[in-house]
């Protein structure tokens, strides 16, 4: 059975937030060595290096958790993804038809052949000389803008070709660094461009 369209967004939305707790941590863990160093370097014996020190690697350490929870997250999305495609559709299951017997020869069906009267003669065939025609080339495609090609990139590992999926460009922003004025700017001409296909209810699914 194929998961349904609000756990995968519920899930999508679970990442994003991970993801946003993460990058705060990060920025945490920045700050706390900045205060530990200009503590140390101010005064090496005061009594409150060695909690501020201990604090640091406790940040660390939620830190470096946050991340593999938001690793864990964006798997589990891409396997979710997947099992859509795991059920075999109605055409796979239908029987293969037995092809029809072959029909009665030709020679015994064609009157011409049966008239021992005719006699076969050589008919001599003229080959036509083949005039080489330069085949046209490549039309080549207008290359996407930064942004898109960069959005194009990305949608290729969390979208799948035979089922629509739904995007949060807040998330998908955070991910490649597209500012998220531009996300339905790019979106637009992934479609436009044919790589992207997207349905009324907001989903998209590649092309």
């Amino acid at each position: 059975m194929s998961l349904n369209k609000e756990l995968l967004a519920t899930l999508q939305t679970a990442g994003a937030a991970v993801f946003d707790a993460d990058t705060q941590l990060k920025l945490a863990v920045k700050r706390y060595g900045e205060r530990v160093h200009a503590a140390v370097g101010s005064n090496p014996f005061h009594l409150g290096n060695d909690t501020l020190f201990e604090n640091w690697k406790t940040v660390a350490r939620l830190s470096k958790t946050v991340a593999a929870m938001e690793e864990d997250l964006r798997n589990v999305y891409q396997m979710a993804g997947e099992l859509s495609d795991v059920e075999p559709s109605l055409p796979d299951l239908m029987p293969a038809l037995s092809a029809p017997a072959p029909a009665a020869s030709a020679q015994a069906a064609s009157p011409l052949v049966a008239d021992s009267s005719l006699a076969a003669t050589d008919v001599k065939i003229k080959r036509k000389k083949r005039i080489a025609v330069a085949k046209p080339g490549p039309v080549l495609a207008t290359p996407l803008p930064k942004n898109a090609a960069r959005l194009l990139k990305h949608l290729r590992y969390v979208l799948k070709t035979k089922s629509f999926a739904p995007i949060s460009q807040t998330a998908v922003a955070k991910a490649t660094g597209i500012p998220l004025g531009s996300m339905t700017a790019s979106l637009r001409r992934l479609v436009a461009a044919g790589q992207v296909q997207a349905n009324d209810s907001g989903m998209f699914k590649l092309v």
